[in-house]
C-alpha cells in the first residue's frame, strides 16, 4: 500500500512540473487577484471559455462584482429618462348653431272660384199633406208649379234634388214612416213627370215624425183628437230642396248723358 501512494504523488508532482512548462512555453501568464473575480490574462483581459464564449469566473466571484464587459445583465439598468410629459388635447372647435327655422305661415285653403258668368242657386219648398194621405193636394201641385216657375228662370243647372217626406207623430212608427216614403215618392214622381226634372238628379227618403216643425211643440196629447190634428197639420209635409247654378244677370246699359249746355257767353 505505501508503496503505491509514493507512486502516485510521484506521478502528480511529474503531471504538475509538465502543465507548468507548457504555459511557460506558450508564454501565457494568469493573475487573479489584481483584476477582480473573473480569470484575466496579463495582456488581452479577460479569458473567455472556447465553447461559449463567456468569462471564465473565479471561486470568489459573486454577483456584486459583476462588470460590463462579462455579466453587463447583472450591472443596475440606468434610470430611464422621464418621457416628455403629453401635449395637452386642443379644445374641441366649437359646434356651429343650427339656424332657428321659424315656422311657414299657415296658408288659408283656397276658396274655388266660381264659374265665370253664374251663380249659385237655391229653393226650397215644403209641399202640404192631409192627415194621413199621400195624395197631392191643390196646394200641393200650386207650390210645385211655383218651383218650376222659378227653375226656368235663368235657366237653373241643378246640381242635386233632395225631397224628404214628413208625418206627425199620431200613429206608430212603422205607419209613419211608410207613410212618409209613399208622400216623397208622390213629390218625386210630380217633379220628373210635370216638371221635367232629370230622376238622377233626384235622392228621396220617407223620416216619419223625426224631424218635426218647431211650432208644433205646444201640441199636447191633452188636447182632443181634432184639435191635436189640427196643431199638427205643419208636420205633414214633404220638403223639395234644389241647389244648382244659374247665368248671372246682364248688366244693365248705362243711360245716356243729356248733352252738356254750351256755357253762356
Amino acid at each position: 500500500m505505501e508503496h503505491r501512494e509514493v507512486i502516485k504523488n510521484r506521478i502528480l508532482s511529474g503531471l504538475n512540473l509538465s502543465a507548468a512548462a507548457l504555459m511557460m512555453t506558450a508564454g501565457v501568464a494568469y493573475a487573479q487577484a489584481d483584476r477582480g473575480a473573473y480569470l484575466v490574462t496579463a495582456t488581452s483581459g479577460a479569458v473567455r471559455a472556447a465553447s461559449y464564449g463567456t468569462c471564465v469566473r473565479t471561486a470568489t466571484w459573486t454577483p456584486a462584482q459583476a462588470t460590463a464587459e462579462c455579466d453587463p445583465d447583472l450591472l443596475p439598468k440606468k434610470a430611464a429618462a422621464p418621457a416628455a410629459p403629453a401635449k395637452a388635447a386642443p379644445p374641441p372647435a366649437p359646434v356651429a348653431k343650427a339656424p332657428e327655422m321659424k315656422p311657414e305661415p299657415k296658408k288659408e285653403p283656397e276658396k274655388k272660384p266660381e264659374k265665370p258668368g253664374t251663380l249659385p242657386f237655391s229653393e226650397r219648398v215644403d209641399v202640404p199633406f192631409e192627415f194621413a194621405k199621400a195624395d197631392l193636394t191643390a196646394d200641393g201641385r200650386t207650390a210645385l208649379d211655383e218651383l218650376f216657375k222659378e227653375l226656368k228662370k235663368g235657366p237653373v243647372t241643378m246640381n242635386v234634388v233632395i225631397v224628404t217626406g214628413h208625418t206627425d207623430k199620431i200613429g206608430s212608427a212603422a205607419y209613419n214612416k211608410k207613410l212618409s216614403e209613399a208622400r216623397a215618392q208622390v213629390v218625386r214622381d210630380y217633379l220628373v213627370n210635370t216638371g221635367g226634372l232629370d230622376s238622377k238628379l233626384i235622392f228621396w227618403e220617407g223620416v216619419g215624425p223625426r224631424q218635426p216643425v218647431n211650432v208644433t211643440k205646444f201640441c199636447d196629447a191633452k188636447m182632443n183628437r181634432k184639435q191635436l190634428i189640427d196643431c199638427l197639420a205643419p208636420n205633414r209635409r214633404t220638403t223639395v230642396e234644389v241647389t244648382g247654378t244659374r247665368p248671372k244677370p246682364a248688366p244693365k246699359p248705362a243711360a245716356d248723358k243729356p248733352a252738356a249746355k254750351p256755357a253762356a257767353k
